[in-house]
């Protein structure tokens, strides 16, 4: 594909790959909302600062398979070391050819790499909250 043929879901896959939270963000709609393995993450602003931490965490994404549709695009990725274990993934975007994304689904496997994943990502967006006595 040529530059001018890729689609939005095409770039924010590179983007994601690249570990480029910022050029991710810049392909989204104002309200986009991020879909994580926990919650959902509605509006840019929200969305930004889950891809600034979620690129510290899957860390050397490598693309595996990926899937496009109309509006859609399926990225399948591995992570070699995710908190020290590897793991799988699947990004999920849904823009048209050449309109922001308005959303974005993250879902990683296993679960105990997944559970490692959530522990950091609250480390790194501040949800840790104190240690009940």
């Amino acid at each position: 594909m040529s530059g001018a043929e890729v689609s939005t879901g095409h770039r924010v896959v590179r983007a994601f790959l690249a570990g480029d939270a910022p050029a991710m963000v810049d392909l989204l709609t104002p309200d986009a909302t991020f879909h994580s393995p926990v919650t959902d993450y509605p509006g840019r602003e929200s969305v930004s600062k889950v891809l600034t931490a979620l690129v510290q965490v899957l860390t050397e994404p490598k693309l595996t398979r990926i899937l496009d549709g109309p509006g859609e695009t399926a990225a399948f990725f591995t992570v070699p070391d995710l908190q020290g274990h590897p793991a799988e993934g699947v990004l999920l975007v849904l823009a048209d050819q050449d309109t922001p994304a308005t959303d974005v689904t993250l879902m990683i496997r296993p679960l105990k790499t997944l559970l490692l994943g959530i522990e950091r990502m609250k480390q790194l967006l501040r949800y840790d909250q104190p240690s009940s006595p």
